[in-house]
């Protein structure tokens, strides 16, 4: 086969998993615990991610709504929280590019963290950047990779498809989109490198049994 379309995920896949102590400054500002902090901040994300306002968000976690310079603090550490970047998927990505595959991004994230990435320099490269909250939908719904399929102009058996998350690499592959479950290991790396510039076969579960961590 041809080189391929590499569809990948933000977050820990091309950013690096949110500094603990960014989380626990979250947490401060929230009046929470961390641990109480990090259980409402991930139930109340899909909400956040599929288009929510920031102020909703924020007022759930919360358990009540926050004044204009708080929400303001609040979004700002949020979001430069997920902008720390991995640099071994920075690499990659400048051998993938050089290759000439194309590659784009398909992103759960709120609009506020999808117009910083929006104008990330390390993005520029990308064809598409598509993001949950401007689609209205978020992974693991087949529907968010049908509407990327129909973004890229590309059949499912042309791309492939790079996520942390295992529900999400299973629902893309129900659609038919090869897929590799991202680890961070050398071997994940060597494989998301193999399929995108050298065209091989990716798996569609992914890489796991190679020896990563689960993600």
């Amino acid at each position: 086969m041809g080189k391929p379309h590499l569809l990948l995920d933000f977050g820990e896949v091309i950013s690096l998993a949110q500094p603990a102590g960014e989380v626990a400054e979250l947490a401060a500002l929230a009046g929470l615990p961390v641990g109480e902090f990090s259980r409402r901040y991930w139930v109340n994300r899909p909400a956040y991610d599929a288009g929510g306002s920031a102020l909703a968000y924020w007022t759930e976690i919360i358990g009540a709504a926050p004044g204009g310079d708080r929400l303001r603090r609040l979004i700002e550490r949020d979001v430069a929280s997920w902008l720390h970047l991995n640099p071994e998927m920075l690499r990659l990505l400048d051998a993938v590019h050089a290759a000439g595959t194309p590659v784009s991004l398909l992103s759960n994230a709120p609009r506020e963290l999808a117009r910083a990435l929006d104008r990330h320099a390390d993005l520029k490269g990308f064809g598409h950047l598509l993001f949950s909250a401007d689609l209205a939908l978020v992974k693991p719904d087949p529907a968010i990779f049908a509407a990327a399929l129909a973004a890229l102009g590309a059949g499912p058996g042309d791309v492939v498809f790079v996520d942390d998350r295992r529900a999400n690499i299973e629902a893309a592959a129900a659609l038919g989109i090869r897929g590799i479950l991202f680890t961070g290991t050398a071997a994940c790396l060597a494989g998301v490198a193999r399929a995108a510039i050298a065209g091989e076969p990716a798996l569609h579960i992914g890489w796991r049994n190679l020896g990563g961590a689960p993600a």
